[in-house]
């Protein structure tokens, strides 16, 4: 499957969940996550769930980040440079949606990447080899390569893997774990 394909795909099968699945699945989610020997890390990046665009919702591990007394970072995208920077979340971050419907913090401490252990990931598809396939502009592959080697990059999805994304490139960077509502998936 191309990666227009999956991403029609994907979006197609997004839409037809109602409010409930989408509740129930991304819970099932969540708790698949807690299966991940992750939580001994200590610098996560989530993103906030985009709504419209029926997202995994992504707040209960912001609940167990702050419980856990984790620092958890969002990302912020410069949509003219393609620059995702991760900025520090505190009890002061405050936020707001851009032009794109993306909520982001409208300002605070950006946080050098190279720190980062565990990056929560959005995406509309992926294969069994971990390729990713996300909204198209390739902002995530740009952040990744500024990031420490070893970070651990996890997808999220409502959906099982495809079987090969035939169009990937050099510049794509792989998954290492996709969490779905019934099993987890390593690469």
């Amino acid at each position: 499957m191309k990666k227009n394909q999956a991403r029609k795909k994907y979006k197609d099968l997004r839409n037809k969940l109602n409010d409930l699945e989408l509740k129930q699945l991304s819970n099932q989610i969540y708790q698949q996550s807690l299966g991940l020997k992750i939580w001994n890390k200590n610098i996560f990046m989530i993103y906030k769930s985009i709504k419209h665009k029926r997202e995994v919702e992504t707040s209960r591990f912001l609940e167990i980040l702050n419980l856990k007394s984790k620092k958890t970072l969002y990302p912020k995208i410069n949509f003219q440079t393609k620059v995702i920077d991760a900025f520090l979340f505190t009890e002061q971050t405050k936020f707001q949606i851009n032009k794109y419907g993306i909520e982001e913090p409208s300002e605070n401490v950006i946080f050098n990447p190279k720190l980062i252990e565990v990056v929560f990931t959005p995406l509309l598809s992926y294969d069994i080899e971990g390729n990713r396939v996300g909204y198209g502009a390739g902002f995530y592959d740009n952040f990744f390569k500024k990031c420490n080697p070893k970070i651990l990059k996890i997808g999220l999805s409502f959906f099982q893997p495809e079987i090969k994304i035939e169009d990937t490139n050099p510049n794509d960077v792989k998954l290492d774990f996709c969490i779905t509502p019934n099993k987890i998936f390593s690469f």
